[in-house]
């Protein structure tokens, strides 16, 4: 009877132990971190100034831990609607057309950026079912519209009516790849007996573009599908709900212009002052070059999405611009003249709009040394008490003779960075963010600036879609996130 006493008490002596055992070990298991929410699409993915617009998202978290949204512009403001994922976007009145980003964040971090287009013209969204002729009736829209649509299946084909006029240009735009869909999109025009009028793909990049004059009045419809990408094996159409895209339809002005008056000459280096008056209107300057000089052209514009052309004498374009670099949306464009020579600048908007307000500046000078700075991430996150590395790469044309200094613009309070000075043919220069102990939680965004020889350069992260996305729309930006997460309690 001892005996088993005994053996009964060891039992719960060693259960004891298990037990205490077990809970040392729970208090070092660090629970995991919930992630940052996901974004893969937005629909529709843009709105008319001045206009409010339901949307709808998709991604992973968006509706946990009631996610924020933000917008590159501060006249877009998302509001969380009572189902989930679902928001009611604002546009005010003054938001100039154009691509901006959009970003949804937790205390957790931020989601990548996906792309919000504003536009000028009147909006409609698309009403399934539209892949024939008689329900594309149904939902017919006049020129000087943009579509917004979404290949929601696979074989999916969205037809679109649209009312024209005889003898007056019709461009027709679709953004899809561009967006940052999964997609290359394609798009073809049919009259109404349902014969092609007109086909368009990979007009700028993967994205399609078909211009075309109407010979009569009537109603025409334009078809958008895609294929996939990356390219697979098979051509079938392909189609998801993240297969967004908008559809741009708008008149153009009259197919007949009067003769263009002798262009004006830029000194170099120099400027001149111009403005695009007409719809469609280009302005064409001269500049002279010797053979091998590195030249950078740049057009400034605040009230429309600027590009530039170069040509020869002959009006053979050399070199195209749309946007800078580091989210800078005015053209600039570093180029070397291919012989001795008078060259054309020719500056116009690449959404062939014109008005008395268009103005801009058109700018010639010789090249200097110049670097382009990449970030290795669009966001960034660091706890109170600690610090996190920013690597910025570094890429150099010409030749400098000074050190790369960095600093950081924008950080909250309780934060601050450290950084060496770095040779600019390194590759790279490293800046590190530290968090005071009471640093408060804080989200932002933040700029890196650095100086060599006097000039200043903004480094940028690449906008993180599956892919570069050329020059189309937004493809990079300087401004990186910020998630600064508040000490634990202890």
């Amino acid at each position: 009877m001892r005996g088993e006493m005994m053996n009964a008490e060891c039992r719960m002596t060693n259960d004891r132990r298990l037990l205490a055992f077990v809970i040392l070990i729970s208090s070092f298991v660090i629970p995991a971190r919930a992630a940052p929410p996901g974004f893969e699409s937005l629909f529709p993915a843009g709105g008319q100034s001045g206009s409010s617009v339901e949307c709808v998202t998709a991604g992973k978290g968006l509706d946990k831990d009631s996610p924020v949204a933000w917008a590159s512009h501060p006249g877009i403001v998302f509001k969380a609607e009572d189902k989930p994922k679902k928001f009611t976007v604002a546009i005010a009145p003054d938001v100039p057309p154009g691509p901006y980003l959009v970003r949804f964040h937790t205390p957790e971090g931020s989601s990548p950026p996906r792309i919000f287009e504003v536009g000028k013209e009147p909006e409609v969204v698309e009403k399934e079912p539209n892949d024939a002729f008689a329900d594309a009736k149904g939902q017919e829209a006049k020129v000087n519209t943009v579509f917004n649509g979404v290949l929601d299946k696979a074989g999916d084909v969205d037809t679109h009516a649209i009312r024209v006029t005889k003898g007056r240009g019709v461009t027709l735009e679709v953004h899809g790849y561009a967006l940052g869909s999964p997609m290359d999109p394609a798009l073809r025009l049919l009259d109404a007996r349902g014969i092609e009028i007109a086909g368009g793909h990979d007009t700028h990049n993967l994205d399609p573009r078909i211009e075309f004059t109407p010979k009569t009045d009537g109603v025409v419809y334009a078809q958008v599908f895609a294929f996939a990408h990356p390219p697979a094996a098979d051509v079938s159409l392909k189609g998801s709900g993240a297969h967004v895209y908008r559809l741009r339809v708008v008149e153009d002005a009259a197919t007949t212009a009067p003769a263009a008056p002798e262009p004006a000459q830029i000194a170099v280096p120099g400027e001149v002052a111009g403005v695009l008056a007409k719809k469609g209107e280009e302005d064409v300057f001269t500049f002279y070059a010797k053979k091998g000089e590195e030249l950078v052209l740049e057009v400034q514009s605040r009230r429309f999405d600027a590009a530039l052309r170069v040509e020869d004498a002959d009006g053979k374009s050399l070199a195209t611009a749309d946007d800078g670099e580091g989210g800078v949306t005015d053209p600039v464009l570093r180029w070397k003249a291919p012989k001795d020579g008078t060259f054309k600048l020719v500056v116009l908007d690449r959404d062939h709009g014109g008005g008395p307000r268009q103005a801009y500046k058109a700018k010639v000078a010789p090249a200097k040394p110049a670097l382009t700075a990449v970030l290795d991430n669009h966001a960034y996150r660091l706890e109170a008490g600690k610090t996190v590395e920013v690597k910025v790469t570094l890429k150099v044309t010409g030749k400098f003779t000074g050190k790369v200094t960095a600093s950081v613009l924008g950080l909250p309070m309780g934060l601050s960075f450290e950084s060496k000075e770095a040779d600019a043919k390194s590759g790279e220069i490293k800046v590190t963010l530290k968090a005071a102990p009471e640093a408060a939680a804080s989200q932002a965004t933040f700029r890196v600036e650095l100086v060599v020889d006097g000039q200043t350069f903004i480094p940028s992260y690449v906008v993180p879609f599956t892919e570069p996305r050329g020059d189309l729309l937004i493809t990079t930006d300087s401004r990186p996130w910020l998630t600064v997460a508040a000490a634990k309690a202890k």
